[in-house]
């Protein structure tokens, strides 16, 4: 039995996103005991399609796009309990996936925390090697970043006063009082340099120093000079491969968070709509299927400001049945009410993407907090990797990007602006700057393509509901 009616639709609660669309049409089918499935991917391959079997030619196409997918469930019925069971193996996915980005998100803490000790270590032998410019001057900061090392290598490599033969050692005994004074105001470049510089402290000029004293300070800074060089590569190595060892993980994590992206997506479609149908009852083996496909009608040739475009809404009531099919996998036939919904419009690509996005909302809150945690870390991160080779769209790059369109466009225009003068010049018209009245025209013109829009739309929705009917055998006039 099947039944037909003209539009006319309760009010709707909230405003439709896309205004009042050209044209409605509304069909309320039940057929106890066939498939509701059937209705959906007809309408599919029909708007698909070319003739005489669809509405698409070789000169334009529908691009079809699932903009609601929802359902719910009884809780008591079977269907109900297949959906959970295949929802509780994506849930272990998703709860093993985060487990390893958890420990992930620890480690690259560490490294991050690693890389800036490094960095500041590195400093220290930068400045140090770097002591004069190309004009010969002293560069400021040197000789403190040479006592800095000198301090750190007393501390880790010496043991600091503790040890009595270390520089602040020595320099608690009688006659090495002066070692740690001389220590830190010498500061060879080379190691060949030490033996020059130490031996100049024994002129009287320099005030004598004697010689036992320059014998171990000799060996004390011969000492440091060999640390120092052998350290300053070994840091250097380090901070190349903890860098490259960052961008693997940091490419691992991502490879991560593209795996748990589908599982996630399919969980929250395995959840099934919350909303309270009062068709679903707790104690039959009922179902609520909510559909909604939105067809562009896209020209080969041409720009288009406005696009044809059919927006079809299903709306199932079904009683689910489970049934053994191929390799013995259970899968549910519905049966029951279907109510389609048929409308038109003429929209642009910018309302499109907008009903798009207020439809489409991925409540994805665990991978955000996961780019959160990341997010703090961005500047470092940032830097570290584009090191290594990793690109990553910057705001100056984006801006330049768009003055450059900016540009292009304004040359476009000036390009177009001087052939149609020319085109003037030809037909021997008076050149004129465009007035307000042309203006106007332009503006009448898009009016008339949304208008034109409008029509092809409406004609394509009646021919898609005149045939539906007509192929299923319903009553037409």
């Amino acid at each position: 039995m099947a039944e037909n009616k003209a539009v006319k639709k309760e009010e709707k609660k909230e405003e439709n996103p896309l205004g009042k669309p050209r044209r409605e049409l509304y069909l309320e089918i039940e057929e106890p005991g066939v498939g509701v499935e059937r209705f959906y991917f007809w309408i599919l391959r029909f708007i698909a399609s070319t003739p005489p079997s669809g509405i698409s030619r070789d000169d334009f196409k529908y691009k079809i796009d699932k903009i609601k997918d929802v359902f719910a469930a009884s809780e008591t019925g079977a269907y109900f309990g297949s959906i959970e069971q295949r929802k509780g193996l994506q849930q272990e996915k998703v709860s093993q996936y985060m487990a390893t980005l958890g420990r992930m998100t620890r480690d690259l803490f560490q490294m991050i925390r690693e890389l800036r000790i490094i960095d500041e270590r590195l400093d220290y032998y930068e400045k140090s090697e770097q002591r004069r410019d190309k004009q010969g001057r002293k560069i400021e900061g040197w000789e403190d970043a040479e006592i800095s090392l000198k301090s750190i290598w007393i501390d880790l490599v010496e043991g600091g006063s503790k040890n009595p033969t270390s520089v602040l050692g020595l320099g608690s005994q009688v006659g090495f009082v002066i070692l740690p004074d001389l220590f830190f105001t010498i500061h060879p470049e080379k190691i060949k340099d030490i033996e020059r510089e130490v031996n100049t402290l024994g002129s009287a000029e320099k005030g004598g120093i004697n010689r036992k004293v320059r014998e171990v300070l000799r060996r004390k800074l011969w000492q440091y000079m060999e640390w120092k060089e052998k350290t300053g590569k070994e840091i250097k190595q380090r901070k190349s491969f903890v860098t490259k060892f960052l961008r693997q993980h940091y490419n691992v994590m991502r490879m991560y968070i593209n795996w748990l992206k589908p599982y996630l997506r399919n969980i929250k479609r395995l959840q099934g709509s919350q909303e309270n149908y009062p068709e679903v009852v707790a104690a039959f083996d009922t179902s609520k299927i909510e559909l909604e496909i939105l067809a562009k009608k896209v020209k080969e040739k041409g720009k288009q400001t406005y696009y044809p475009c059919l927006l079809i809404k299903f709306d199932y009531t079904a009683i689910p049945t489970m049934a053994y099919q191929q390799e013995f996998q259970r899968g549910a036939v519905h049966t029951g009410l279907s109510k389609i919904f048929f409308e038109c419009y003429a929209l642009t690509d910018k309302q499109i993407n907008d009903y798009k996005k207020k439809i489409e909302d991925e409540d994805l809150e665990l991978i955000s907090s996961v780019y959160e945690s990341m997010e703090s870390l961005k500047d470092d991160l940032k830097k570290y990797l584009e090191e290594e080779g990793e690109k990553w769209f910057k705001e100056e790059e984006v801006k330049k990007e768009e003055e450059k369109n900016i540009l292009t466009a304004f040359i476009f225009g000036i390009k177009d602006s001087f052939k149609n003068l020319s085109d003037g010049f030809k037909k021997t018209f008076t050149i004129k700057l465009k007035s307000e009245e042309e203006k106007k025209e332009s503006h009448w013109t898009v009016q008339f393509e949304k208008k034109e829009a409008e029509d092809e739309a409406d004609l394509g929705l009646w021919i898609l509901y005149d045939v539906f009917k007509k192929a299923h055998r319903m009553i037409t006039w």
